[in-house]
């Protein structure tokens, strides 16, 4: 698996495997399986008698601190891409800049900020878990936890950077700043913060089509980019998952309710009317 590995990511970076939660394959697939069996076993276990618990005021505190982290980060990329904007030479195939101290270094720190990050979005399962929203707990999410988790470690590890999937972490960040904007202002229970529900799901929905154009790209007019070419399908391949399965989703949790609305009320007018 390691060689098949490097052969996809053409090497080991040796600066990320200095970094905790880097280098070593033990700690993500120790937190990941920890995480699996928590919120799909143990936890279920756990919580079978007991009431569900009342953590609201940890779920403001790490709504709030999500909000900050995801805006940050897809400001500090923005915000170092463009100033140094004359140091990249095509935005249609980002690589590593070894003529850039900059944009190098952020290649790498970014990264590994947005790994953890990701690692982190696991304590969010474990509270549907305590709170008994176990509906919330369903194939989409846990999968897309673990897929970002699991190969953002791998991307950090083996290539050293961000790379093209730069245009991933800034997209990502700014659905993911919105997204737990909602969750803190529901947590709130402020009116405020459920008509735009469905709203997240689109903008996640636009968010994978941007990822699919963007590492489409250079497989189609630039097929001279020195960015890994099984990275770039993995990004193609991964963004029509997303889209099958956050379309579907979308499909019956918001157009088949209306639907059902829809065709309820005109039940009740016609019932009326008799």
């Amino acid at each position: 698996m390691s060689l098949s590995l490097k052969s996809m990511f053409h090497e080991r970076d040796p600066v990320a495997e200095q970094l905790p939660l880097l280098g070593s394959h033990v700690p993500i697939i120790a937190l990941t399986l920890a995480y699996l069996a928590i919120v799909l076993v143990i936890g279920p276990i756990f919580m079978r008698n007991r009431k569900p618990y009342n953590i609201k005021k940890v779920i403001l505190i790490y709504n709030f601190l999500q909000v900050i982290a995801n805006c940050f980060l897809c400001y500090l990329t923005i915000v170092t891409f463009y100033t140094h904007r004359a140091e990249v030479p095509d935005f249609g195939c980002l690589t590593k800049y070894p003529n850039s101290p900059t944009l190098e270094k952020l290649n790498i720190r970014v990264l590994y900020a947005f790994y953890l990050l990701k690692v982190i979005d696991y304590v969010e399962t474990i509270f549907f878990v305590l709170r008994k929203s176990f509906k919330q707990v369903s194939f989409l999410h846990v999968y897309h936890h673990i897929m970002m988790s699991t190969f953002n470690y791998y991307l950090g590890t083996y290539y050293g950077g961000m790379g093209q999937y730069a245009s991933v972490l800034v997209l990502n960040c700014a659905v993911h700043g919105f997204m737990y904007t909602y969750y803190f202002m529901s947590a709130l229970n402020t009116k405020m913060g459920l008509w735009w529900k469905k709203y997240i799901t689109r903008l996640q929905l636009t968010h994978f089509v941007l990822v699919l154009l963007h590492h489409s790209y250079p497989l189609i007019f630039r097929p001279q980019c020195q960015f890994p070419k099984g990275l770039l399908w993995f990004a193609v391949v991964q963004s029509f998952v997303m889209l099958y399965l956050f379309g579907k989703f979308y499909v019956r949790t918001y157009l088949r309710k209306a639907q059902k609305a829809v065709a309820t009320d005109k039940n009740d007018k016609i019932i009326k009317t008799n």
